[in-house]
């Protein structure tokens, strides 16, 4: 809309310049510098403040709404939202660092009730994963750590000897990563217009 109302405004715009400008006048003649052509828009858009005004300022607009339109369509392509970005970016640099570590739930959580509640989620999402990451000091999880209630990061057992849970992974790549939230870009786009997806997936 605002590159169309920017068009509208250069035409209405080019009627002023044509009436200000003499026929003989040599600005219709020769190629002119960049300082006079911005001289002579310049009178052109103060003669018909109202317009030129609106129009300026869709055509230095116009840039940015376009960027927005393309940052939110790379991250409908994504499946992710502004805020997740820098959570993602987040975990790219911790896996970067060697401090991530993966496994599945059945295996990290065994008999816990913690495995029930995760197999019987409570919601219509169509995507679910069975996968659990964990944080650590670049160290592999050991036998006998501690999830943390409020965080991803797990505290090590006291005794520096303990084995390594061989149960967990490095996760090498953000490749490697679930991403729940990425049903595709069609069925991304279509979520984003309250849509339902086009099939479900597990």
């Amino acid at each position: 809309m605002l590159i169309y109302g920017s068009c509208i405004g250069f035409s209405l715009l080019s009627q002023s310049w044509e009436e200000l400008i003499p026929l003989d006048s040599p600005l219709r003649t020769t190629r002119q510098s960049w300082t006079m052509s911005f001289n002579v828009w310049t009178i052109v858009i103060s003669t018909d403040l109202r317009i030129g005004g609106v129009t300026s300022l869709m055509f230095m607009t116009a840039p940015l709404a376009m960027a927005f339109l393309v940052y939110h369509t790379y991250l409908i392509w994504a499946g992710m939202t502004t805020n997740e970005s820098a959570k993602w970016s987040d975990w790219k640099e911790d896996v970067a660092d060697g401090m991530v570590f993966k496994s599945t739930k059945a295996e990290a959580y065994g008999n816990s009730p913690l495995l029930r509640e995760y197999q019987s989620p409570q919601t219509s999402w169509p995507v679910n994963s069975d996968q659990v990451l964990v944080l650590t000091e670049g160290e592999p999880p050991r036998v006998g750590f501690v999830f943390s209630l409020d965080s991803n990061e797990i505290r090590q057992p006291n005794d520096g000897e303990a084995p390594i849970d061989h149960i967990w992974t490095p996760v090498r790549s953000m490749r490697e990563i679930d991403n729940i939230y990425d049903l595709g870009f069609w069925d991304n786009l279509r979520h984003s217009f309250g849509l339902p997806a086009r099939r479900k997936m597990s």
